[in-house]
């Protein structure tokens, strides 16, 4: 290929390629408003509560495995009696 010819093909391709990342990028931004717009926010609200109550109940969850895990201890040690002093 004569390299005149790759020379004009280079900034052609180039433009091609940014005028496709422009176009994408609207699309995108378009996508983005339409959601917000369309009540992202409270979806955002409402994922944030359902996060909160998640937490709540994971730290609910923890106290009682610790407490469960308390009972193991104390009930393993009635089991094994008293220590026999020789």
């Amino acid at each position: 290929m004569d390299p005149g010819m790759v020379a004009i093909f280079i900034p052609i391709i180039a433009l091609s390629g940014v005028t496709i990342l422009i176009a994408l990028k609207m699309r995108y931004d378009h996508i983005r408003e339409t959601r917000i717009s369309s009540g992202g926010d409270q979806e955002v609200e409402r994922l944030a509560e359902t996060v909160d109550s998640l937490r709540t109940e994971i730290s609910l969850l923890h106290d009682e495995f610790h407490q469960l895990n308390e009972r193991v201890d104390f009930t393993e040690r009635l089991l094994e009696g008293p220590k026999k002093e020789e």
